[in-house]
């Protein structure tokens, strides 16, 4: 009969076998030892399993986000030749720093619930006049092709959307909260814990609810919103795989995320006209990584391993809270009215008189972009029960339009968008000329996202 290796205890059992057998027997054991399992993100809950009835993990961790981006916008010229440009205008800065909490129980073999609560800690946002290029700038005015943006230049403040200053163009108020309530499962289709000649397999299926606050911003009281929800509802869909071998993890996973507006949400169609693009942005992502395990003790349950990862996303056509929301975002002075605290050519007009009688709501249609970056980690199990988990990296959006509407669409079929009457169905309310007319669309560039998580894991 053929000689088995008992997993536990890696040794040979059965009838006599040639030595070579014997060997490759020795070397699977070195490559494949009692603690064999996935990497980090093929690690899943297990209930009723064996003698233990259950997993119970609480998951505290904190990520710190740093983002930079410049605003740009189109320019049509006719000298010295015709054409569109683009032409500085803006710099957008963020910094976000959130509490997330996560919650898992097992309820199954490798069946796992789990609960997460995001909660954003501070989250700041301003606008300022594109000055990179420091002591180096030409403005208006002086000597030279200007090369920098000030309130004289800038196509922000020449368009009306907010008023000049000497100071920071634009500055959000520390926004705080709940971001989502969380709840999901997870389950292992196949375990190389339990079948170390199988890779570990997980599924995922979650739902983030947009309980909090939504993100909005009422130019009349600037500092009486702070929240931070993001008005829409997400389902999410993802599937990892991870398959160790000797001391390399390697792993793939792949996610789709449905946003689902809710009611009274910023991304409402509007109730006249066509918009196409009124939903938010669903997104598709995939990464590739490997984990590194340069010691390991599974007798003790300890093991360090380093983590390199790589990851890609896109978002697909839709609106957005984008780098220019809050700025957009009108006053709720400005009603069926009018009057001076609508804004012309920016604000809503939706009975088609030309005259602003609805405050814009900040969220634009904006193009589809991909989402590029990587990052480097260290994951410390440091006994039965903790477990740690840091990663830095960064994370850059390829070049898109922000400003992006349609005009509308045909429906009578004469070849033709009638943009000048919301009513007959055919323009789109949320097309504002001063911003998605080709040659005056805003367009973000050179987005650099530095970011810093690190996760303390409770394991009972």
């Amino acid at each position: 009969m053929p000689p088995t290796l008992d997993r536990g205890r890696c040794i040979r059992t059965g009838g006599i076998w040639p030595a070579r057998v014997t060997v490759l027997g020795a070397v699977l054991c070195a490559a494949a030892p009692a603690s064999v399992r996935g990497a980090e993100m093929t690690r899943v809950v297990s209930g009723f399993d064996e003698a233990k009835r259950f997993d119970f993990n609480v998951t505290l961790g904190w990520s710190h986000d740093q983002k930079r981006a410049a605003v740009t916008r189109e320019f049509a010229s006719d000298a010295p030749r015709p054409g569109v440009d683009l032409i500085k205008d803006l710099v957008y800065s963020q910094v976000r720093d959130v509490l997330n909490a996560r919650i898992e129980i097992g309820v199954l073999p490798d069946v796992g619930l789990h609960i997460d609560l995001p909660y954003v800690i501070r989250d700041d946002r301003d606008l300022d006049f594109d000055q990179r290029e420091g002591s180096a700038c030409i403005f208006p005015g002086g000597m030279g092709t200007p090369t920098c943006v000030n309130q004289e230049n800038s196509s922000l403040v020449r368009d009306g959307i907010l008023p000049g200053t000497s100071g920071p163009v634009f500055q959000g108020p520390r926004r705080s909260g709940l971001e989502s309530l969380g709840v999901g499962t997870s389950f292992a289709v196949m375990n190389q814990r339990r079948d170390e000649t199988k890779p570990t397999w997980t599924m995922g299926i979650d739902a983030k609810f947009d309980v909090g606050s939504t993100m909005r911003r009422d130019a009349a009281r600037p500092g009486a919103n702070t929240g931070v929800g993001l008005g829409y509802h997400q389902l999410l869909a993802s599937t990892f795989v991870s398959k160790r071998m000797g001391a390399m993890d390697p792993y793939f996973g792949a996610y789709y995320m449905l946003p689902l507006p809710g009611t009274g949400s910023p991304f409402d169609k509007l109730s006249v006209g066509s918009q196409p693009y009124a939903r938010p942005q669903s997104r598709v992502g995939a990464q590739f990584g490997f984990e590194f395990i340069p010691w390991e003790r599974p007798e003790i349950h300890q093991r360090v391993t380093f983590e390199v990862r790589t990851r890609a996303d896109h978002r697909f056509q839709g609106s957005s809270h984008s780098e220019l929301w809050e700025a957009l975002s009108g006053s709720s002075a400005c009603g069926p009215a009018g009057g001076a605290a609508c804004r012309p050519g920016v604000d809503l007009d939706l009975n088609g008189d030309d005259v602003p009688d609805h405050p814009h709501p900040g969220v634009t249609e904006t193009q589809a972009y991909s989402t590029l970056g990587g990052d480097v980690g260290l994951n410390v199990q440091a006994g039965r029960y903790t477990r740690f988990r840091g990663l830095f990296g960064m994370t850059s959006d390829l070049p898109h339009f922000i400003t992006f509407a349609t005009a509308g669409s045909d429906r009578d079929g004469d070849g033709r968008v009638n943009s000048t009457n919301p009513s007959d169905g055919e323009a789109n309310p949320a097309y504002r000329e001063v911003i998605d007319l080709p040659g005056r669309r805003f367009k973000v560039d050179g987005v650099r996202i530095w970011h810093l998580s690190i996760d303390l894991v409770a394991v009972f």
